[in-house]
């Protein structure tokens, strides 16, 4: 492996718990029968034929939900999908409100690309797959009449204002007018435009609650129509994008999800697939009203490797106990540090460190899935004083009052972040 790539690893998880954006294969652990199901049924079966799916991702606190949606990610660029990894919450980006949505989505689309390396600046948003699609074509038609006569015939979206806003970016890229191009783009990315601008492209629109439907419909036809085999869409931090006070601002952010859901049982999203990750599953289904029991008929079925068709997708019941599951995430931490520091950790210290931090980590946080969050920032720490320190003692004492400390520390980290978000 990569030393640096190992580093950069290291690095993000000790410091949070939270896995990077990139090298996620190299410490996944259990999730392979979940991912080969997807992989086999969906990215490289049905959406293939045009159709399209939604999975409900459960997992308590530290449990794995936004691992697991990046390395649905990775999968989804191996077979030629576009990926939007939109984080949901209260401010920016709430349930209740689809042009947000729709407006998160298009500033985190990416086109395929490789998994083992942080996405630039640069190469995510609409914009950016905008400017590779026109780059691509121009690689395939050496004559401007053959690229616009391309242009000409590409197929419409539902919305004909998506429809003309693309073919003018990709026009203003053709006739490199980059005040043209950047004009059209901002409505792409949901922002407001001028009218003048509206009336010159030919856009009647604007993305707003009663559009944000159909122009994220369109988006959907359009990624397919430019070539992809579909978009895959991952919703994290789901129950944030549903923290809103307002009771009739919830059911509206629940009805958008139940409208979501139907919507994946139709042909108007060509090659999609939609995966909202929640920690608990009864914040959307425990309630009274039409809408809970609306989604309870639609989200209840279990998915697992007999059942495919299922909606849910628990990670708590990976089918592998808890210190298995830390046995393995710990060999795979402790080869991640090596190569990152170029060294080979004592073999008896290094499996001491293992074997006392899950034992701790397991029996004192047992109800809690966060365990697994704890024990990857608590490992990595002894690490590092390993290696500062070969001849270091690391018994259950240092091993409790180390869990303790990160405990505290993980705590405030993220009540500071979710502060700073929305506030």
């Amino acid at each position: 492996m990569d030393r640096q790539l190992a580093r950069a690893i290291v690095n993000k998880l000790g410091s949070t718990g939270t896995p990077p954006e990139f090298g996620i294969e190299h410490f996944t652990v259990g999730l392979e029968p979940y991912l080969k199901v997807i992989e086999d049924e969906y990215l490289d079966g049905i959406l293939k034929y045009n159709l399209s799916s939604f999975k409900l991702i459960t997992g308590n606190y530290g449990g794995g939900k936004t691992h697991f949606l990046y390395t649905v990610r990775n999968l989804a660029f191996g077979h030629n999908y576009c990926v939007a990894y939109v984080s949901l919450n209260p401010t920016e980006c709430p349930f209740d409100k689809l042009e947000l949505v729709y407006k998160g989505i298009a500033a985190n689309l990416i086109a395929p690309r490789p998994a083992d390396a942080p996405t630039a600046v640069r190469d995510k948003g609409i914009e950016s797959v905008v400017r590779k699609w026109h780059d691509d074509q121009r690689q395939l038609h050496d004559r401007t009449d053959s690229l616009r006569k391309y242009l000409e015939t590409l197929p419409t979206t539902e919305s004909t204002s998506f429809s003309n806003a693309v073919r003018g970016a990709f026009a203003g890229l053709m006739a490199e007018d980059g005040e043209g191009f950047n004009d059209v783009v901002q409505w792409l990315k949901g922002e407001d435009v001028s009218k003048e601008m509206r009336v010159q492209h030919r856009i009647s629109e604007r993305i707003d609650k009663a559009t944000a439907f159909r122009v994220l419909r369109s988006l959907i036809q359009w990624v397919h129509a430019i070539g992809y085999t579909g978009l895959i869409l991952l919703f994290d931090e789901a129950e944030r994008g549903m923290s809103i006070s307002s009771s009739r601002d919830k059911r509206r952010a629940l009805d958008n999800l139940r409208q979501l859901v139907d919507e994946c049982g139709n042909s108007r999203l060509p090659g999609a697939m939609v995966f909202y990750a929640v920690p608990d599953e009864n914040l959307l289904l425990e309630g009274s009203g039409g809408v809970y029991e609306a989604l309870k008929q639609r989200l209840r079925s279990a998915f697992n490797e007999t059942n495919p068709v299922g909606v849910r997708i628990n990670l708590e019941e990976l089918g592998i106990e808890p210190a298995e599951f830390l046995k393995r995430l710990g060999a795979r931490l402790a080869d991640l540090f090596e190569a990152a520091y170029e060294m080979k950790l004592p073999d008896a210290k290094r499996d001491a460190v293992l074997r006392t931090l899950a034992d701790i980590a397991i029996s004192a946080f047992a109800f809690d899935v966060g365990y697994r969050r704890l024990f990857v920032v608590s490992v990595l720490d002894a690490f590092h004083q390993l290696r500062a320190t070969p001849a270091l003692e690391f018994g259950r004492k240092e091993a409790e009052k180390l869990l303790r400390v990160t405990t505290q520390r993980l705590e405030q980290t993220d009540k500071e972040q979710v502060e700073k978000e929305e506030f």
